[in-house]
């Protein structure tokens, strides 16, 4: 595993080398993110040594510049899946020691330790997560083999994941990306 607390960019629009853009605060391995269209924010991770942490970072996209602290996940884990609306940001599963059905969340335009948002149908470490302006979805990951499921939730309500549908495989560590009108996971 390595760990880096590199933040680079690149612009979408345009192809090209990515640049750096700052640090985070600490240097991590699998760290769960989510944005707004002002704020990057980074959560969670494993530092060197092994050590998992429960901190939540955030950047202003529009500038360039090292990570400020924004609070405290509820779990300290790595492998959280992240995903927001243009209010919110969530950060569901992962691995404490163990795996967690863990789902916080955070008002993305202001700082302070996330709240219990509720939890996915099933424990699991690294799950794809994407989402739109109204659902939160993760799919896969692991728990103690690779899972298929996936699971949603309605971003601006709290309460616990409700069961989406099934990827066409299980896979254990999964990345997903959305337009904002659907979702893929590979």
């Amino acid at each position: 595993m390595a760990v880096n607390s590199t933040i680079d960019y690149i612009t979408i629009a345009t192809t090209g080398n990515a640049t750096s853009f700052g640090n985070l605060n600490n240097p991590i391995f699998a760290g769960g993110a989510c944005a707004s269209s002002t704020r990057g924010l980074f959560a969670g991770g494993e530092t060197t040594g092994g050590s998992k942490i429960n901190v939540i970072d955030y950047v202003t996209i529009a500038t360039t510049g090292n990570a400020t602290d924004f609070g405290d996940m509820t779990v300290t884990r790595y492998y959280a899946g992240g995903c927001s609306s243009s209010t919110r940001g969530l950060f569901g599963g992962g691995n404490t020691g163990s795996n967690t059905n863990v789902i916080d969340y955070v008002t993305i335009a202001t700082t302070g330790n996330a709240t219990d948002f509720g939890d996915l149908t099933q424990t699991r470490n690294a799950p794809g997560s994407c989402s739109g302006n109204s659902r939160g979805v993760w799919g896969g990951g692991g728990t103690a083999s690779a899972v298929n499921t996936i699971d949603y939730v309605t971003i601006a309500t709290t309460g616990n994941a409700t069961d989406f549908g099934d990827l066409t495989v299980a896979r254990s560590i999964v990345a997903g990306t959305s337009n904002a009108h659907g979702g893929l996971a590979a």
